[in-house]
């Protein structure tokens, strides 16, 4: 009926039935609708599983529809909504394993409680009247084994003790068949745990109900959950190894890219330092240069000065010379006079 509905859906359209009224309020309902089953959308709905089951869920109270499916994955936005449906379908799930998982806690426990099969009840007064008198036999022919014996009578001796191993016999099949049923039984009743499902199983069942134990619903519904769970939290756990990995890249990326800036700025302030070494030592020159200019311009300046003052005074004392080359006749005449 379903798949019947499905099909005059996709054919018809979902309001196929409405009536004019009907249809003026109507809502076309899209893959993104709160009605519509996040679950079916990106991988399976529980509710599905366990269907005439001891685990039966019931039905989903929300849409499931194979069109609304395909145009959740046609549609841009799929990739966004997926991680969304799938940790909601997670959470869901691991509620069911919890819930499970108590269920076998409780199975364990009592198959620990589980005693051991009672001892036999005692014999009855004539298959313990039976006992007594195979007993005193069994001592009687030993007593005459062990006469033969000293007499030398072996074949006799022989004789005696082949009686005796068959009344052992029947002493032991008198008492022996009760506690083998006891055994029996007990076997035939051990019951194990399926650790996936939590159903009861009988130990060493045959074949043929322990496959059909591992194909049945509920076993192949709980396998199913279990192995989403454990993909998922794999899948989480190999995201945030991925972002931590990525965390520490970008953070030895930035440390280098620091190291390197520091780096440069190191060798951009000793490039500064050596041109201030080289302008400071240019300068030296330079003011050098200047006393050494003005030192001889300094002493340019007195030496002409000197040589001027030199000039004067060498011309006086060249006229003084020459006066006095001529004055000694004069003076002589004077005095003479």
């Amino acid at each position: 009926m379903d798949a019947q509905r499905a099909l005059l859906d996709e054919l018809m359209g979902a309001a196929r039935n409405l009536t004019e009224e009907e249809r003026k309020g109507y809502k076309e309902v899209n893959w993104d609708d709160k009605e519509v089953c996040g679950f079916y959308m990106v991988r399976f709905c529980p509710h599905d599983l366990f269907v005439n089951t001891r685990s039966d869920l019931g039905p989903c109270p929300r849409i499931h529809d194979q069109k609304l499916k395909e145009s959740f994955e046609k549609s841009p936005r799929h990739d966004a909504f997926v991680p969304k449906f799938e940790a909601e379908l997670a959470q869901f799930c691991e509620k069911l394993v919890m819930d499970l998982d108590r269920r076998v806690k409780r199975g364990r426990e009592r198959l620990a409680q589980e005693v051991e099969p009672a001892p036999p009840p005692p014999l009855t007064a004539e298959k313990s009247e039976q006992l007594s008198v195979l007993e005193e036999k069994i001592k009687n022919l030993l007593e005459q084994v062990e006469s033969l014996g000293e007499a030398g009578k072996i074949d006799e001796a022989e004789a005696l003790m082949r009686k005796v191993e068959a009344l052992n016999a029947e002493k032991t099949a008198l008492t022996q068949p009760q506690n083998e049923k006891v055994l029996l039984l007990a076997q035939e009743k051990k019951m194990a745990l399926c650790e996936i499902c939590g159903s009861f199983l009988v130990a060493n069942d045959a074949a043929e109900r322990t496959q059909s134990h591992i194909t049945g619903k509920q076993h192949v519904g709980y396998g199913m959950v279990r192995d989403f769970i454990k993909e998922f939290k794999d899948a989480k756990e190999k995201a945030a190894e991925e972002e931590r990995l990525a965390r520490e890249r970008e953070a030895e990326d930035r440390r280098k890219r620091r190291e390197e800036s520091d780096r440069r700025r190191r060798g951009d302030s000793s490039d500064r330092e050596r041109h201030r070494d080289r302008d400071r030592e240019r300068d030296r020159y330079r003011d050098r240069d200047s006393d050494r200019e003005r030192s001889r311009d300094r002493d340019g300046g007195r030496g002409l000065d000197s040589r001027l003052r030199n000039g004067r005074n060498g011309g006086r004392d060249r006229y003084r010379d020459r006066s006095r080359s001529r004055s000694p006749v004069r003076y002589s005449h004077r005095r003479s006079s």
